[in-house]
């Protein structure tokens, strides 16, 4: 009684809730393991199709695991050098029905989720990933999905005592992870050049120029980062103008590039989609509303014209096609006998 949805997060065809109590559902579609529930349901249903054992309603993820790797080094050992690379041996941790929840993300077919603040200063809290493990999304250095949520080992150690992980960000095929003071890192891949990232990496651009991050966002194919200073930065490929450079402008930019358009905007919260961006931006005080007065404004009028001018050229190609005669098949020169 008394327990209540805090947060939702939607991906392909995956969903996830947490509740009141940080306690994990999912629902959806298994065949990357993003269910959590540590398979895929993998069967033949006929020669050469395969199914999966989806699931159709919310059910609680309670199994958290962790490499034994990352077991040994939590407890001061070393890790033996004899393990390789994709051959991790995966373990499940102690106190696994303990764990709650403070954040969950879904991207396309994975999720990230951030455990909640605990009342013991010594503990920090961990970062979990699963499903598809392709470009390194999962933060765990290789190209393999994972069906029960695993602690990613790299947001531990001396590095997070003082700066915690504090949410979690999974774009399409890409990842981001916040931590308390505002340094962001980054692992996967969200454009369509260069390499992936296998492992988590600190947003250095940010970081070592003294910006706190506050709001993070990932899509298909953009990232973006906002500050306390009311700096927002993107890259990506942005061919919708969904990068926020403005017209004339790049559409698209291998590092992190300033979007002048928000600049001096406290941007509170980012979501990026397919092929656009929301953001939501404080207007508390007088500066707020300073900053917002140089932000183009979206009147209604304009979306319902859109939507209009979007109708008539539908109806416009639609007649075109049906005006369009058929094509005739090409039958070929007769044989001569």
């Amino acid at each position: 009684a008394g327990v209540k949805i805090v947060q939702a997060s939607c991906g392909e065809n995956i969903s996830a809730i947490l509740c009141s109590k940080g306690h994990l559902y999912t629902t959806g579609s298994s065949e990357w393991g993003q269910l959590g529930n540590g398979e895929t349901g993998e069967y033949i249903v006929t020669a050469g199709r395969l199914s999966y054992a989806n699931c159709s309603k919310f059910l609680s993820r309670s199994n958290f695991v962790q490499s034994e790797q990352d077991a040994l080094l939590e407890k001061g050992g070393m890790p033996s050098s004899s393990t390789g690379a994709g051959k991790a041996k995966i373990i499940p941790l102690e106190d696994a029905r303990r764990i709650r929840l403070a954040t969950v993300s879904c991207g396309k077919n994975h999720i990230l989720a951030v455990e909640a603040a605990s009342t013991s200063s010594e503990h920090v809290p961990r970062v979990f990933s699963w499903g598809c493990g392709d470009y390194g999304r999962l933060g765990h250095t290789v190209q393999a999905d994972e069906y029960t949520p695993r602690m990613i080992g790299a947001f531990r150690g001396p590095l997070f005592a003082n700066n915690p992980p504090v949410e979690a960000i999974a774009g399409s095929t890409c990842s981001l992870v916040r931590t308390r003071h505002g340094h962001v890192y980054y692992f996967g891949k969200h454009r369509t050049v260069g390499e992936a990232t296998m492992r988590p990496t600190l947003v250095d651009a940010l970081a070592n120029n003294g910006h706190v991050v506050t709001a993070v966002g990932a899509g298909s194919t953009t990232v973006f980062c906002c500050t306390t200073n009311g700096v927002t930065v993107s890259w990506g490929h942005g061919n919708h103008g969904e990068l926020g450079y403005g017209k004339g402008e790049n559409k698209s930019s291998s590092k992190p590039k300033f979007v002048n358009g928000l600049d001096s905007c406290l941007v509170t919260d980012v979501a990026c989609g397919m092929a656009h961006t929301l953001f939501m931006i404080r207007n508390e005080d007088e500066e707020d509303a300073k900053a917002l007065k140089k932000v183009a404004t979206l009147e209604l009028e304009e979306v319902a014209q859109f939507i209009e001018e979007v109708k008539s050229r539908k109806i416009a190609k639609d007649a075109e096609e049906d005006a369009e005669p058929p094509k005739k098949k090409s039958r070929g020169k007769a044989k001569k006998n």
